[in-house]
């Protein structure tokens, strides 16, 4: 819960639980120059508080500024997204708390505290490692769907891996990004058939990676550094496949670091890309 200290003060000092013990060690610091923060930031502190991370007091600036940026855009931004997270600026308890209260629950699989540097995010293992975002293929809508997710330090194996996504089994209607045999990206987003979308050497692949459809006819896509639109009618959601990030459904596992990732309806995907470059720089210059 926050709480605020000293009312004769021009601007109220707002703290959170993590704050407040270190405030009777006198040990605490001020976060907010300008005073408390938004409600969405504070929930989002508050609950990891809850799951015991102390480490992100120390970046409580650069999250609540992305939490208020998507706030502000609001709909699938924030109010209708269906999972999401940031790697960067938290430590391991963090990693499995949503953005939103509310959002699905999120599990941590295999992940420890030496997977995680808080300036770059987590790191996979190509092995047992993964996040389970709790949601199945059918949670997502066939015309109004969106996943992506941050690579800041690349897979370098030569082998087949996902970032985020489901593989329903390689049939219509999985939604996913590919990086295949270490030369081509494919993508499926609820498509009757993959894509092919660059030919770049993935292991050296990093950044915003997403796919959106908000319409039958069309998806879009915005991967290392490029962007498209590729023209294919919808098909219907693959059955319950879990999405899972650094996998797809605990397959086809990536050695990636990852910053965030998020899914849930449609979206501009190049805006939540400059949102997150934002969160990852203000991170890393503190």
């Amino acid at each position: 819960m926050a709480l605020s200290l000293g009312s004769s003060l021009a601007d109220k000092i707002y703290l959170g639980a993590t704050e407040v013990a270190l405030a009777y060690l006198g040990t605490t610091q001020v976060y907010s120059a300008g005073g408390a923060f938004s409600a969405e930031a504070q929930n989002y502190f508050d609950r990891l508080d809850t799951a015991g991370d102390t480490t992100y007091t120390a970046y409580k600036q650069p999250l609540a500024n992305y939490i208020d940026g998507l706030v502000t855009l609001g709909g699938a931004y924030w109010d209708d997204m269906l999972s999401a997270a940031s790697f960067v600026g938290v430590g391991i308890q963090g990693v499995t708390v949503p953005l939103r209260d509310g959002m699905t629950s999120i599990t941590n699989n295999n992940f420890v505290a030496g997977d995680l540097d808080q300036l770059t995010g987590l790191l996979g293992d190509a092995s047992t490692k993964y996040i389970d975002t709790g949601l199945i293929g059918t949670d997502l809508s066939q015309d109004d769907a969106s996943i992506s997710s941050y690579i800041t330090s690349a897979d370098s194996r030569i082998a087949t891996w996902f970032p985020i996504g489901n593989s329903t089994s390689g049939v219509a209607g999985a939604m996913h990004i590919l990086a295949k045999s270490g030369s081509t990206i494919d993508v499926r987003c609820h498509s009757g058939t993959k894509f092919v979308v660059d030919t770049v050497d993935t292991r050296t692949w990093t950044g915003f990676n997403g796919i959106s459809r908000d319409n039958s006819a069309n998806f879009d896509w915005d991967i290392n550094g490029s962007s498209g639109t590729i023209v294919n009618s919808s098909a219907a959601p693959g059955n319950t496949e879990a999405i899972s990030v650094f996998a797809s459904s605990s397959l086809f596992l990536t050695s990636a670091r990852l910053a965030t990732y998020h899914a849930g309806p449609a979206l501009d995907l190049a805006t939540l890309e400059g949102l997150q470059d934002t969160l990852i720089t203000e991170i890393a210059a503190i």
